[in-house]
């Protein structure tokens, strides 16, 4: 009888764990858009040296997956868990704003070398997939506050979209 039991349990343990976890990749997320800004921001501006900044940014990649999936399969979130996620979400924000604008300041020195389409490509995937990323955190937020939460990830998507939009044009 009492093993019969464990499944409920497991079940309502990820259910409770749901903000948790959402909130804990969007750290994760945001740990790995720091390695990248750090990444580009320190490079050697050589060819070789730009090898470490696709790695980054596979990584983060990888990340923003990983937390599309977490929310993907997340029981929804409760008025805390709202909360803490929208504390998350702002603090990520703030670090993909830092990493765009690194990521522009590095133009140039990509130009240079030839490499901006790859950065582009990128910028590209990053995007779609953050989309994706927030549009499955956005279904688990309650009803009434779905707005709320929109308007909180359309600046990560703003960053990206400046960003693209720079490095659309050929020089510059």
């Amino acid at each position: 009888m009492r093993l019969s039991l464990l499944p409920l349990i497991a079940l309502a343990g990820s259910a409770f764990a749901s903000g948790d976890s959402i909130s804990t990749a969007i750290d994760n997320i945001s740990n790995a858009t720091l390695a990248l800004n750090k990444t580009v921001a320190t490079w050697p501006q050589t060819l070789l040296g730009a090898l470490p900044i696709t790695t980054k940014s596979t990584l983060l990649l990888t990340e923003i997956h990983k937390g599309f999936v977490i929310a993907r399969e997340s029981e929804p979130l409760s008025l805390e868990e709202t909360l803490q996620v929208a504390k998350a979400t702002s603090e990520l924000s703030a670090d993909v704003e830092l990493t765009i604008n690194t990521i522009i300041a590095a133009k140039p020195n990509f130009d240079r070398l030839q490499v901006s389409p790859v950065i582009l490509l990128n910028l590209n995937l990053q995007r779609a997939l953050s989309q994706d990323f927030s549009e499955a955190v956005i279904s688990k937020v309650p009803k009434d506050l779905q707005g709320n939460a929109k308007a909180l990830v359309q600046g990560i998507d703003d960053s990206f979209a400046r960003a693209i939009s720079k490095y659309s044009k050929l020089r510059g």
